[in-house]
């Protein structure tokens, strides 16, 4: 968990995923939730439904997330904007997969693209629960995004890329508790846990924990082997009984990963790493799956 922060107005920032450092803003409306105890999940999470350039002064963002905060989108919000998953990834069958150098362990990527990025804007509109086109003020050219974001779903060549915006809420003062909580990251939005206290922000000794609400790891599954791997698999698909899964990054999302918050395993239906999301390949800032040394008796599945 690690989040750096160079900002004018006081910030707690709570995150599962590695940001890169935060452009200067100026404070929105310091207080204009007032005075509150924060328990729960107090963020609403709206995810990108279509790509942002630099310099764009709105954002498309589709229906809230369930699990919110359920509040909208007001004109002197201010809101997170923060790409999740961007990165590209070298998907060949051999030690080269992930950063494309030969040679093991075969994780990383080519390319981190805008995965990381992440900036604070004002909305200049209200924006319901269902979604729309939020107008927002900026620090970058013309007022608008300094960053670009991308929405992508998945494709032969590169996993999903997702970005979300998160309402911050402005408090006047707060008091933490240890029942403070985000949404967990469904793949499209969560994970995150942010909030403004333009007064006093009473700590109260509470400890605030987003345990297995980031990035999922890859979903385990008993099967019965296959003929079609072999053990110097770096990655297979998904819809061959054999390998363990590969988890959840910047690089984007396997077929198969595992809810640490219901203790389930969750089929996504989508191939979501190139060429397969099975074997010990290790996309991006994921872990990489187990490959069997014996694939046709499927033996040791990690």
């Amino acid at each position: 968990m690690a989040a750096r922060l160079a900002r004018a107005c006081p910030l707690a920032l709570v995150t599962l995923f590695y940001l890169a450092p935060v452009h200067a803003q100026t404070c929105v409306t310091p207080g204009k939730d007032g005075p509150a105890t924060l328990t729960g999940v107090v963020n609403t999470y709206y995810p990108g439904t279509a790509s942002a350039s630099a310099g764009a002064t709105s954002i498309t963002v589709g229906a809230s997330r369930v699990g919110g905060a359920s509040v909208s989108i007001t004109a002197g919000d201010l809101l997170l904007v923060i790409q999740m998953q961007d990165a590209a990834i070298n998907s060949n069958n051999t030690s080269s997969y992930g950063d494309g150098v030969n040679g093991d362990p075969g994780n990383g990527s080519t390319a981190l693209n805008s995965s990381g990025l992440y900036e604070y804007v004002m909305a200049t509109n209200a924006v319901g629960l269902g979604g729309g086109a939020v107008t927002i003020r900026g620090t970058g050219g013309g007022n608008g995004l300094v960053n670009t974001y991308n929405n992508a779903a998945a494709s032969g060549t590169q996993g999903q890329r997702r970005f979300q915006v998160v309402r911050v809420p402005q408090y006047s003062s707060a008091t933490l508790t240890s029942g403070l909580t985000a949404a967990p990251w469904d793949g499209t939005t969560g994970g995150i846990l942010a909030f403004d206290v333009a007064g006093a922000l009473t700590l109260g000794g509470a400890t605030v924990n987003l345990s297995g609400m980031g990035f999922r790891g890859g979903g385990g599954r008993q099967l019965a082997g296959s003929g079609s791997g072999a053990a110097t698999d770096y990655r297979l698909a998904a819809t061959n009984a054999v390998h363990g899964a590969k988890g959840e990054g910047v690089a984007g999302t396997p077929r198969y990963v595992y809810n640490a918050v219901t203790n389930s395993i969750v089929d996504t239906g989508v191939e979501g790493y190139p060429n397969g999301s099975q074997a010990r390949g290790a996309p991006g800032t994921a872990g990489g799956g187990g490959t069997d040394t014996d694939p046709a008796l499927n033996q040791e599945n990690s």
